[in-house]
C-alpha cells in the first residue's frame, strides 16, 4: 500500500515527537545476534522483533516490552486472540502496514473543515478493495487510538460486515440494528485496545442502500461525537459505499493501484464533492 494525501504530490509523512531507538538496542542483543537477526530480516522482509522471535534470539514478551518502550503505548501479545493478526498496529507496530496507518492518521488529525474546524468524522470508500479496505481502517482505528484519540470505529458495510470478526466481537447488535430501530449505546462495543470501539455491522440485511439513505448513518452516530474524539467509518466498497459515508466531515478513497480506472476515481470524487464532502485523499494498494 502507499498512501497519497490530496494535499501534495507527494506520499504524506509521519513525524514523531519521541526519538525512537531501534528495536534491536532495546532487546540488548549482542553483535552476533543482532547480525543473524538483521541478516534474516533482509531476507523476509519481517520486521525485526518478528525475526529475534522466528530465531530464538528474544521471546515475544521481550519484543512486546521492547516496542511498548519505543512507541510509548501497550501492544498485544501475539498469543493475543482477542483481536485478529490482521491488525498488526495492534501486536507491531513497527509493521510496514502500521507505518502506513500512522501516515493516515496525521492526515486526518491535520485536518480542518472550510470553518476551521477540526475533521471529526471521515468515511472510507474503496474502489476494488473489498478485502483491503476493512483491514485497512482496523489498523488505522488502532493507530488512532494508540495516539490517544478516543476512537470510534464504525462498520458501515452492511452486506458484508468484517470487523466484528477483526476484533473478535459478537454481531448480534450493530448499525444495521441502530439504522433499522434507533436503540442506545449499547451498540458500541469496546475492543481489547484502550480508547478504542465499535460499532459492527450487526445482522447482514437485504435493504442496505434504503437503511443508508438520506445521510441515516452519519445522522445515527452524530450522538457519539460528544463522547469520541474520532469517528472513522468503514464504508465499504461496493454500492452503498458513498451513500454510508454521505453526510460525514470528510472522506478517503482506496483504490487499487494499475486497476481502478481513472474514470470511476474521478467520478467518486465528483460526487463526494457535490454531496459537499472534503477528499482527504486516496490510498493505493498493490
Amino acid at each position: 500500500m502507499r498512501l497519497r494525501s490530496s494535499r501534495s504530490p507527494q506520499p504524506a509523512s509521519f513525524h514523531s515527537s519521541r526519538s525512537q531507538q531501534p528495536i534491536g538496542e532495546l532487546l540488548e542483543l549482542d553483535s552476533e545476534a543482532f547480525e543473524r537477526v538483521s541478516r534474516r530480516q533482509a531476507e523476509t522482509n519481517r520486521t525485526f522483533g518478528e525475526t529475534a522471535i522466528e530465531l530464538g534470539v528474544a521471546t515475544d514478551a521481550q519484543v512486546r516490552r521492547a516496542v511498548e518502550s519505543q512507541q510509548a503505548f501497550p501492544v498485544l501479545s501475539v498469543q493475543d486472540q482477542s483481536v485478529d493478526p490482521l491488525v498488526v498496529n495492534a501486536f507491531y507496530p513497527e509493521d510496514p502496514l502500521a507505518l502506513i496507518a500512522r501516515n493516515l492518521r496525521a492526515i486526518i488529525t491535520a485536518a480542518v473543515l472550510a470553518n476551521n474546524e477540526p475533521v471529526r468524522s471521515v468515511g472510507f470508500v474503496g474502489l476494488d478493495t473489498e478485502t483491503e479496505l476493512p483491514i485497512l481502517v482496523a489498523n488505522l482505528a488502532v493507530a488512532c487510538a494508540q495516539a490517544g484519540h478516543r476512537t470510534l470505529l464504525v462498520d458501515g458495510e452492511l452486506t458484508f460486515p468484517q470487523h466484528h470478526k477483526l476484533f473478535r466481537l459478537p454481531n448480534r447488535l450493530g448499525l444495521s440494528m441502530l439504522l433499522s430501530n434507533p436503540a442506545p449505546s449499547t451498540v458500541i462495543q469496546p475492543t481489547a485496545i484502550d480508547g478504542l470501539s465499535v460499532i459492527t455491522g450487526g445482522p447482514p440485511v437485504p435493504n442496505a442502500m434504503e437503511l443508508l439513505d438520506r445521510s441515516r448513518l452519519a445522522k445515527s452516530i452524530e450522538q457519539y461525537c460528544e463522547y469520541f474524539n474520532l469517528i472513522l467509518v468503514d464504508a465499504g466498497a461496493g454500492s452503498t459505499a458513498l451513500a454510508a459515508a454521505f453526510g460525514l466531515d470528510a472522506i478517503a478513497i482506496i483504490l487499487r493501484r494499475n486497476f481502478t480506472s481513472a474514470r470511476d476515481l474521478r467520478s467518486l470524487v465528483e460526487q463526494a464533492e457535490a454531496n459537499g464532502q472534503q477528499v482527504l485523499g486516496t490510498i493505493l494498494v498493490n
